[in-house]
């Protein structure tokens, strides 16, 4: 007697349902990871603006001189230079005191007849580049720079309170909040801080300008940093051409986008020699090291 078999094709079904199923899904996950990961190698090695392949060398290297006047007929009361290192994704701010002496040059002495030159020449020696590019800012055009960057969150130690000319008081409280533009501005070019070390508003320059970079322009879109560089070119005392600019861009960009945190500060050393503060040879030979790294 023939006994009929009973089929289980229904258990083939699902097995081959849930294995299908299994491998869409591992696929799904494999081709996104791979996906992601070519998107990344992408954005590091493509051209920020043209696409094609990109590697920022030493080609787009800079150190410039910026300046801070109260008005456009005052001689600047602050010094810096900013380097930039394009193989590092690396911008370095040293503030220099007026009264520093480099190399037998005094900056605010050698700003005197209104022509950076020679306080670029001064800056050329200790660094060892050339540096042929400046921008001045003045009290209006700085505090309209920074607020149109943005606000910059910085931690203040102690009350300060300082009386102006005209009678009124400037108070930077204690604490750390976000400051705004005309903040900023007031805590960069604070007359008297009430300490004892001749650099500590080098310090505060310093360390208030790296964390404006660095909370300002990290991942900063094509379309602001050119609206940033067409206030500066238009509305400041600078010799930077749009060309200079444009010469320049793409390793920006892939500094902006690769870097979280791309400024960083040197102080630079001395002592006091008379009215002026002698920067150490071994202070220059830092700051070479430095721009030159």
């Amino acid at each position: 007697m023939n006994t009929k078999r009973r089929s289980n094709w229904y258990i083939y079904l699902i097995t081959f349902v849930i294995t299908g199923v299994l491998l869409f899904i591992v696929s799904n996950v494999l081709l996104s990871s791979y996906y992601s990961s070519q998107q990344a190698n992408q954005n590091v090695q493509q051209h920020p603006t043209t696409g094609t392949i990109f590697v920022p060398d030493s080609n787009y290297d800079f150190t410039m001189l910026i300046m801070i006047s109260e008005t456009a007929d005052a001689a600047p009361e602050q010094f810096m230079t900013l380097t930039y290192r394009a193989e590092n994704s690396q911008f370095t701010v040293m503030p220099f005191l007026s009264n520093s002496d480099i190399g037998g040059a005094v900056l605010k002495n050698a700003y005197g007849s209104g022509d950076p030159g020679a306080v670029m020449s001064a800056l050329s020696n200790a660094a060892g580049t050339e540096i042929t590019k400046y921008i001045r800012f003045t009290k209006s055009t700085a505090v309209q720079f920074f607020n149109m960057v943005g606000n910059t969150t910085l931690s203040v130690p102690k009350e300060l309170k300082h009386e102006n000319e005209d009678n009124t008081l400037t108070i930077i409280k204690q604490g750390t909040s976000a400051f705004s533009g005309s903040q900023l501005y007031d805590y960069l070019t604070f007359p008297d801080f009430g300490e004892t070390d001749v650099q500590y508003s080098c310090k505060v320059q310093a360390t208030a300008i790296s964390s404006f970079i660095n909370q300002n322009f990290a991942d900063i879109s094509e379309a602001s940093m050119d609206e940033y560089m067409e206030f500066i070119t238009g509305f400041t005392d600078t010799n930077i051409t749009e060309q200079d600019y444009l010469s320049k861009k793409a390793a920006l960009l892939y500094t902006f986008d690769d870097s979280p945190t791309p400024c960083d500060y040197y102080i630079p050393y001395g002592e006091l020699n008379g009215n002026n503060y002698a920067i150490s040879e071994d202070s220059i030979k830092t700051i070479n090291d430095k721009i030159n790294r």
